[in-house]
């Protein structure tokens, strides 16, 4: 754990996308003095980001979210640190355990669909085949 300064002009409470995300845009923004802290290790903190790290899903049926995932994507693709990428965009699967769950599938299909995010309905046969 890094010494934490005597102080600072803001302190954003959680390392999570959110936190981070705000903490990088002030940054860009021009601001200084900024800490971020968390409750412990990144991804076992028991937050949104220890349950998916690195995901980024376009399929949410509000356009506004969509273009957050956009934008997210956009700004993550290339970047490096140590002249290591950052961020691969690995896309993920999905598991339909009953007919009310692939429904929900086929739905969250067509939103990707209409965003103009790649997007498919595979059969046990074609995940078994990737």
């Amino acid at each position: 754990m890094s010494e934490l300064p005597k102080q600072a002009r803001l302190v954003i409470v959680g390392a999570g996308i959110v936190g981070c995300s705000a903490a990088y845009h002030l940054t860009q923004l021009g601001w200084k003095d900024i800490v971020v802290v968390d409750q412990g290790p990144l991804y076992e903190t028991g937050g949104s980001t220890s349950h998916a790290p690195g995901s980024v899903f376009g399929t949410n049926p509000s356009k506004m979210m969509q273009r957050m995932a956009k934008y997210t994507t956009d700004l993550l693709l290339g970047r490096t640190f140590h002249g290591e990428q950052i961020w691969y965009p690995v896309g993920s699967i999905e598991v339909a355990g009953n007919k009310d769950r692939l429904q929900e599938l086929w739905r969250r299909h067509g939103h990707a669909t209409s965003w103009d995010v790649e997007s498919h309905i595979l059969s046990p046969q074609e995940v078994k085949e990737r």
